[in-house]
């Protein structure tokens, strides 16, 4: 690392605090403004990253600065569904929780984090890649090369 780059570090539960943090900072950038709906996806999600770190369930990475500040960051769940002709290994990355923290946009951070993790997605033999973005995201995602897919659907249940 040259002195005074921000590194990006593979998450660990010593990062869970930093990982929340900024899972807020997504959310609250989609418009969520909810402090008690926020508060508790925050104790949600913090078990979830102590239980689905260790486990290998997801994987994630931090954007450190030099002072020792996490300002950005990604993940990834990797799923196993049935192969197609199209992704014969059957697994999908699904991309997620990539936030940085307004000070430290638009400086080619999430890039970098994004990269990490598609490069570690090839690494894992990973074929194919999804997420889901707000409309600030779309271009970082699209000069990656993510295409929209028309066919999805969703169904909320129990709402």
């Amino acid at each position: 690392m040259v002195e005074g780059e921000i590194a990006i570090c593979q998450a660990t539960v010593a990062d869970v605090d930093d990982l929340v943090r900024l899972r807020r900072v997504m959310c609250e950038g989609m418009g969520w403004d909810d402090p008690v709906k926020l508060e508790a996806m925050e104790q949600a999600a913090s078990a979830y990253f102590l239980q689905a770190i260790p486990a290998g369930d997801f994987c994630g990475w931090l954007a450190v600065t030099p002072a020792g500040e996490a300002v950005s960051t990604g993940g990834v769940i990797v799923d196993r569904h049935i192969p197609t002709p199209a992704n014969p290994s059957g697994k999908v990355g699904y991309i997620l929780n990539i936030a940085t923290v307004p000070s430290h946009r638009r400086q080619g951070i999430a890039r970098r984090v994004l990269q990490t993790i598609l490069a570690w997605l090839d690494k894992q033999g990973v074929q194919r890649a999804t997420l889901h973005t707000s409309d600030e995201g779309r271009p970082l995602y699209e000069s990656l090369g993510f295409e929209p897919v028309p066919n999805e659907m969703r169904l909320e249940i129990g709402q």
